[in-house]
């Protein structure tokens, strides 16, 4: 398997061949424990037939073909690890990339919403300022014909005495 196929598995892929080599390793050791007890068995034999050296050449056979599954399987064990190890370094800066990107655009837009509602603000502010002062000159100028008024009431009145 290729490292490209390894990097497109997921999680439970990854795990499901984790496994299977789980199981690849108790059948491994069945045969050794099985190739152990042929061994058993041979050397039994070995000891009736009275052939040392034809029984040494037999066992070391049988040992080196273990040792090469188990070397075999652990090589495959490491190589997976690596490989998912590799999968999951990428995964995480996959997810800080996208993480950081999200954060930027949430912070943006904060800014973004922040300045609007200053304007809105703003412009609430000078539309305040403009009623204010259009209130102004319509009581003042209210004041203003109330004081004539007054003014004009008093002088007839003064002059009616």
């Amino acid at each position: 398997m290729t490292d490209k196929e390894l990097r497109k598995l997921n999680r439970t892929e990854l795990l499901q061949m984790l496994l299977e080599q789980s199981r690849e390793t108790e059948r491994l050791r069945e045969l050794l424990e099985q190739a152990e007890e042929k061994l058993r068995c041979r050397e039994i034999e070995l000891q009736e037939a009275g052939n040392i050296a034809q029984a040494s050449l037999q066992v070391n056979g049988v040992f080196d073909s273990a040792q090469k599954a188990a070397e075999e399987y652990l090589e495959n064990v490491r190589q997976l690890s690596g490989r998912q190890k590799e999968i999951c370094t990428q995964m995480e800066e996959e997810s800080r990339e996208r993480a950081g990107k999200m954060i930027e655009d949430a912070q943006r837009q904060c800014r973004e919403m922040i300045a609007a509602a200053q304007a809105e603000c703003e412009q609430k502010v000078r539309d305040a300022e403009q009623q204010a002062q259009a209130y102004w000159k319509e009581v003042t100028a209210k004041m203003e014909l109330v004081a004539q008024q007054y003014e004009i009431l008093r002088k007839s009145t003064v002059w009616q005495k």
